[in-house]
């Protein structure tokens, strides 16, 4: 029998843990910043905010972008993105890294070298190639540098059917999954959204093998920031303690209920309602 959904209200309330006393736990995100507040950072920001986590940002690319598509960006100095993310971490307790658009083999390269000095945090990576609307966010050189160098100090990471086939080469998205294990990734979860028919299914690997298929319902949009919001959730989830597979569900279950209340704010795609426990709406 299917697993009952938890509810956003649920996960809303779970999230504050007020039986417990003192400050949130914090996830820094390392990202491009989007004025539409979509995806990349704010996408972040909302999503941890309303999961009950502080978020601290890195700013990895300055984009020019609005709900239909990223119409121009400039990669930030990886030199300044690093500085950011230094002073962070050597002020507070970071409990989660999460990453995101990073634009250049640059940038990896610096990454790397931070994430050394920090094993002990884990990484949630999402391996933003391209953006919704269609336009290339990866420079070239960028999809090896994140195999050969980032992959390996990855805890999980979260592509899409098509990021996760360009990533690897495989033919297929299991093999995509094992591979992308096999190469570094300790988890990886290959969201669904860009598969066909009534259901998706979004899958979990974890020694190059399927761990487990988690099966939603398919939306009848096209969303800005879905997968921003899923890389956050999951990193919310893992620094509250979660175990990965409750991490994983919880942030799909999250980020489902999102997306069946997204609205539309320009003339492109729909934005996931981040917010809809507190504007009072119920999942369907």
């Amino acid at each position: 029998m299917p697993k009952k959904a938890i509810s956003y209200d649920s996960l809303r309330r779970e999230s504050h843990h007020p039986e417990v006393a003192g400050p949130p736990p914090i996830v820094l995100s390392i990202a491009g910043s989007d004025p539409s507040a979509g995806a990349g950072l704010q996408a972040d920001l909302l999503t941890l905010a309303s999961l009950g986590v502080h978020g601290c940002t890195a700013v990895t690319a300055l984009t020019i972008q609005d709900s239909v598509n990223v119409r121009a960006y400039t990669p930030v100095n990886p030199e300044h993105t690093v500085a950011q993310a230094r002073a962070v971490l050597e002020d507070m307790s970071i409990r989660v890294i999460k990453i995101g658009m990073l634009g250049s083999a640059a940038m990896v390269a610096a990454l790397r070298a931070l994430l050394a000095d920090y094993p002990q945090i884990p990484v949630v990576l999402d391996p933003i190639l391209v953006a919704g609307g269609g336009t290339a966010l990866a420079e070239t050189g960028l999809r090896e540098a994140l195999v050969a160098y980032l992959l390996p100090q990855v805890t999980v990471m979260t592509p899409n059917g098509p990021e996760a086939l360009a990533l690897s080469g495989a033919d297929d998205l299991p093999a995509a999954g094992a591979w992308l294990n096999h190469h570094g990734a300790e988890w990886v979860l290959i969201s669904g959204g860009h598969d066909e028919g009534p259901e998706l299914e979004n899958m979990l690997f974890h020694g190059e093998a399927l761990q487990r298929t988690f099966r939603q319902s398919r939306l009848p949009h096209r969303y800005h920031g879905s997968g921003c919001t899923l890389a956050s959730a999951l990193a919310a989830g893992l620094a509250r303690g979660l175990a990965m597979e409750e991490a994983v569900a919880r942030a799909l279950d999250f980020t489902h209920a999102c997306l069946v209340h997204a609205y539309q704010l320009g003339k492109g795609q729909y934005f996931p309602d981040r917010f809809l426990g507190a504007r009072g709406h119920r999942e369907k």
